[in-house]
């Protein structure tokens, strides 16, 4: 597997990207990594660190698009940042995936323009692994951003790709397909949500009907299909709290006195469990499902671990051929 890595884009990028493509060809040893930036910069990163050197290029590019840039008129104009350059090499040669922290709305962009879409896909779908309170379970959310306005068709699009990603990713023979909704009930929801339904109980999916954003982390669905505004608010509501979980406690220990330390003190290596359970960091990135390759985005603030889980997991998904087998599925 060759993946490519834009190197720039993100809060601790360059070096949490050229760390972690270290430490993913130190783990997997037929694994190919081209890091994109600037030249100098990564040289100087890997001087300090050991690796294979077969197994590693660097392709030189010496811009960068920034959150702040205007995703659409980036692509067009910044022809030689490193995700732009990414992207090209990804379409061109014989790479296999592509891995990113940067700018979200540009990424989408431009593998949707230069990447190109897989034939019958209307829309890509962002769509991040969540873990469950299900040991060894995760489920997926399609859509998280990519598109704010969507066709009940579009839904039904997701959840066919969102089965394919859990088949081929997490080894689910008949992966469980929940809508996103505001009730349980079959007569709960928008007329967005009422439309796509219907679709998607005559789709031969495995669809257990509506389920609520309670149910994000409970482990009922193993694909959770809605549209990218839906699915934002909720994805960030869960990612918040479970942020802001460990906070709450130490607050409450802090205000418990003695009785409380003491507690938690007996309590401190469940509660690490759990916080580690809960943590994002050690299961990948969102997939850019419906394009014609592995494209994979990494949280803005990834340290070197995301980096290296996103970039295994991309090999992963190319070597199970994800993107082959959605275009299957589309005809």
């Amino acid at each position: 597997m060759k993946i490519l890595v834009d190197c720039f884009g993100g809060d601790n990028c360059p070096k949490a990207a050229v760390e972690g493509a270290v430490l993913a060809i130190n783990e997997k040893k037929d694994l190919f990594v081209s890091l994109v930036g600037d030249k100098a910069t990564i040289e100087g990163l890997l001087a300090q660190l050991s690796y294979n050197k077969d197994q590693l290029e660097i392709i030189d590019a010496k811009d960068v698009i920034t959150n702040d840039d205007n995703p659409i008129m980036a692509i067009r104009r910044k022809k030689d940042s490193s995700m732009v350059v990414a992207l090209n090499k990804l379409h061109e040669g014989d790479y296999d995936g592509l891995v990113s922290t940067g700018n979200t709305g540009a990424l989408l962009t431009g593998a949707t323009l230069i990447v190109r879409l897989v034939d019958g896909v209307q829309r890509a779908s962002l769509v991040p692994i969540i873990p469950t309170v299900i040991e060894g379970k995760y489920t997926i959310v399609c859509d998280v951003g990519a598109n704010v306005d969507c066709k009940p068709s579009m839904l039904k699009e997701f959840a066919i790709m969102g089965d394919v990603y859990m088949r081929s990713a997490f080894g689910v023979e008949n992966p469980k397909i929940g809508l996103l909704s505001n009730g349980a009930e079959e007569e709960k929801g928008n007329a967005l949500t009422k439309e796509a339904h219907e679709l998607l109980k005559q789709s031969g999916l495995n669809f257990i009907g509506n389920i609520e954003a309670t149910d994000m982390v409970s482990g009922i669905a193993d694909v959770i299909v809605c549209d990218g505004f839906d699915g934002n608010i909720a994805i960030k509501a869960v990612e918040g709290m479970a942020k802001n979980f460990m906070t709450l406690i130490k607050a409450g220990v802090k205000k418990g006195g003695l009785k409380a330390k003491i507690g938690a003190l007996l309590l401190k290596d469940t509660l690490r469990g759990v916080k580690k359970k809960m943590s994002t960091d050690e299961v990948g990135g969102a997939a850019l499902l419906g394009i014609q390759k592995v494209v994979v985005k990494t949280h803005g603030s990834s340290t070197e671990i995301p980096f290296k889980v996103a970039i295994l997991q991309a090999a992963k998904l190319a070597n199970d051929d994800v993107c082959g087998i959605i275009a299957k599925g589309m005809k």
